[in-house]
């Protein structure tokens, strides 16, 4: 399953990063609009990631959350598979961290729950599955908190109904599915 796994990831991050920046954009403002449309507004705590390499974007909701007053949080990747949780309080004060993610300059740690997950992957599956990195950090991470709602963030062309899924990997309780041209 391992060597399925490698090159499903393979095949769909060079996809991905074929992407053009007009296509990664209009996917930005359907993923927002798609959002909000289904999300009230009252303030809330959201964890999210900053997108990197194509990653479905997410920069507009986090930039419409914090106009909202919610508290943002952003995931700092550890050694042993685990997250250091960092509040976000601006999309322009960010330094380059481990995988090349974006975490905040003054690194202010929150240890409480969530309303809302968004949560990134190489794949999903129409029943909710998803394949990431290979690193279980977000595995880990949302086992712990299976209160909060956990929504993929994704491209159509990520979607995969023959995901090879382990019994550790976390299902999603909702897509966010993009549509993109893929000419």
């Amino acid at each position: 399953m391992k060597l399925e796994k490698a090159a499903l990831r393979k095949e769909v991050i060079k996809k991905r990063l074929e992407l053009s920046e007009q296509q990664v954009k209009s996917a930005e403002k359907y993923i927002a609009a798609a959002f909000w449309e289904n999300t009230p507004e009252d303030v809330a705590v959201l964890h999210t990631y900053i997108p990197i390499n194509n990653e479905a974007s997410t920069l507009a909701i986090i930039d419409k959350a914090l106009k909202l007053g919610w508290k943002v949080v952003v995931p700092k990747t550890l050694p042993g598979r685990k997250l250091k949780n960092l509040v976000l309080h601006s999309l322009e004060d960010l330094k380059e961290e481990r995988f090349g993610t974006l975490i905040p300059n003054v690194e202010e740690e929150y240890t409480g729950t969530y309303d809302y997950v968004l949560v990134p992957g190489v794949a999903f599956s129409e029943e909710l599955g998803r394949m990431g990195y290979g690193g279980g950090y977000y595995d880990t991470f949302l086992s712990q908190h299976s209160n909060s709602k956990k929504i993929g963030i994704t491209y159509s062309l990520q979607m995969n109904d023959n995901l090879p899924l382990e019994e550790h990997d976390v299902k999603m309780d909702h897509l966010i599915i993009a549509p993109v041209n893929e000419s």
